[in-house]
């Protein structure tokens, strides 16, 4: 029941804005279960989500540019970020990335208010650096989506199409993480069926129920929502670094 419940919330809340179950169910699982088995196992459950909302979200515009771009700087960032890992102090880079995520996260709700976007000439560079970074804090602490979500609602001005991008590139990296995991005996063995059961049946049903929200929301409500979100998150880092 534990299992089922973290992931329902956590799914509520990325069916609603596209990010953030990979936090919410993790930070509760923590207290019930060995902290590698909960992501290795949620990795199984954080793709069918992602998939589920991929394809919820499909208005026959693939994106092509900005999903590889997000997944091709992403692949190199996770690699530099790993080689990090055992140089850097995670929680400093906690401490680093929370503080600019915050900060960002208030500027993204004001220029959603004044409709202050990032011009086209520069979206590739701003998806470049994005991915890259994006990868490196994946590799050095995971949780980088406020950072994809950030350049979505800079760039992609309807709820659907960020929702699609942003669920594509998840499932795409969560394929990734899936195929290392099976490769590794040891990380193998730490997929826990009390946790991914009940999780599936918990993200198919927290998915559906958020993505059913976002209808209610307007374009604009949903863009500030997520600014929001990002700063919330922003702060969810800052305090887990002290």
């Amino acid at each position: 029941m534990i299992a089922f419940l973290s992931v329902l919330i956590g799914w509520i809340v990325q069916g609603l804005i596209g990010l953030g179950s990979g936090i919410i169910s993790t930070a509760i699982l923590l207290f019930f279960f060995n902290a590698k088995e909960v992501v290795v196992s949620l990795s199984i459950i954080a793709l069918t989500g992602t998939v589920y909302l991929s394809w919820k979200n499909y208005r026959r515009n693939f994106f092509l540019k900005e999903i590889f771009i997000l997944s091709v700087f992403s692949f190199i960032g996770a690699g530099i970020g790993s080689f990090l890992l055992e140089r850097l102090n995670p929680k400093d880079v906690e401490l680093i990335f929370g503080i600019v995520i915050a900060l960002t996260g208030i500027y993204d709700f004001y220029s959603q208010k004044k409709k202050i976007f990032i011009h086209s000439k520069h979206k590739t560079i701003f998806g470049v650096f994005t991915g890259t970074f994006g990868g490196i804090i994946s590799g050095l602490i995971g949780g980088a989506g406020p950072l994809y979500a950030l350049y979505l609602n800079q760039t992609i001005h309807n709820k659907n199409d960020f929702k699609f991008i942003i669920s594509f590139v998840f499932a795409i990296l969560n394929v990734e993480r899936i195929i290392f995991y099976l490769l590794s005996p040891e990380l193998r063995s730490l997929f826990n069926w009390e946790i991914v059961v009940p999780g599936l049946a918990g993200v198919v049903i927290g998915a559906y129920l958020g993505d059913y929200l976002t209808g209610k929301l307007s374009t604009q409500r949903f863009k500030e929502l997520v600014s929001l979100s990002i700063t919330v998150f922003g702060i969810y880092f800052i305090l887990k670094s002290l």
